[in-house]
């Protein structure tokens, strides 16, 4: 069982992180951090097992949904139900202050967690990282880019920085969990 619900909570991040996961086009992460800066909250945890979790805000809840039926679905490929899991959760925080990484190459940083407590109590964790800007953001800056005459396109710099950049410790990024308020 342990492995099953560990490779479950490794799917569901996948799924959430992933630049395939889109919406209307653009990457969901970003999607989220736009609406995360309407309502002006920047730590979200979805509750996979609530079907009432974020009634008042139908973009979160539609989230909420699709991503408790992924846990659904993967639980059953396992051969596992819901009843096997007492809790599951989705946790993200965006770094809109610039708490972790004050320097970045692209965007703010954001940290996923997934959390999987079995009816045992046992936690299968698995997290993930990286940078995005709101995708409004970013339809600002092509709309710009598209605006200039192709003569003022001008490749500028050193396009030569590391792929990958070093992993933030949990420790150090908890503060993102604990600064702003959950919804």
């Amino acid at each position: 069982m342990k492995k099953r619900l560990l490779d479950t909570a490794t799917v569901v991040l996948d799924k959430f992180v992933n630049r395939y996961h889109d919406y209307e086009n653009f990457w969901a992460i970003g999607v989220l951090y736009s609406h995360c800066k309407d309502i002006n909250r920047f730590s979200l945890t979805f509750d996979l097992l609530n079907q009432k979790c974020f009634e008042n805000d139908e973009f979160l809840k539609k989230i909420n949904d699709k991503f408790s039926k992924y846990l659904d679905d993967y639980l059953l490929i396992h051969n596992k139900k819901r009843d096997d899991v007492a809790e599951a959760m989705i946790k993200i925080a965006f770094d809109k202050d610039h708490k972790i990484s004050v320097e970045t190459l692209y965007g703010d940083y954001f940290q996923v967690r997934v959390i999987l407590i079995d009816s045992y109590t046992r936690k299968f964790f698995r997290y993930s990282e990286g940078y995005c800007v709101p995708h409004t953001q970013w339809l600002e800056q092509r709309n710009y880019i598209d605006s200039l005459p192709i003569e003022s396109h001008q490749v500028m710099g050193n396009n030569n920085f590391p792929l990958e950049l070093p992993k933030k410790s949990l420790m150090s990024t908890d503060v993102l969990f604990n600064s702003y308020t959950d919804l």
